[in-house]
């Protein structure tokens, strides 16, 4: 489905089937911007593709990134709000909406 790289995806791929099949808990993570920034690098590495949250079809949310995740065979995306987004991928500071 997707190449093992950070690209923006299109909002099609962000489907209601794939935001079911996980969270940032399957790392470990909680879903708090401290736990956020302190896991960052693990975030990064199973990150593959993002989208402008306020894009989606399903699930809109303003304000924050939609991102894709591969993690043991199986693809699943979750919402990081714009402060999260650019902690964990600040060499993207430069991105259009």
């Amino acid at each position: 489905m997707f190449e093992n790289t950070f690209e923006e995806l299109g909002v099609y791929n962000f489907t209601m089937e794939l935001w079911a099949a996980g969270s940032l808990t399957v790392f470990g993570i909680q879903t708090r911007t401290w736990a956020i920034e302190k896991e960052r690098e693990k975030i990064r590495q199973y990150a593959i593709g993002y989208t402008v949250g306020d894009k989606l079809w399903f699930r809109p949310k303003e304000d924050t990134f939609a991102v894709m995740f591969w993690y043991n065979g199986k693809h699943f995306w979750t919402h990081l709000t714009t402060k999260e987004f650019f902690i964990c991928f600040p060499e993207l500071k430069n991105i259009e909406d």
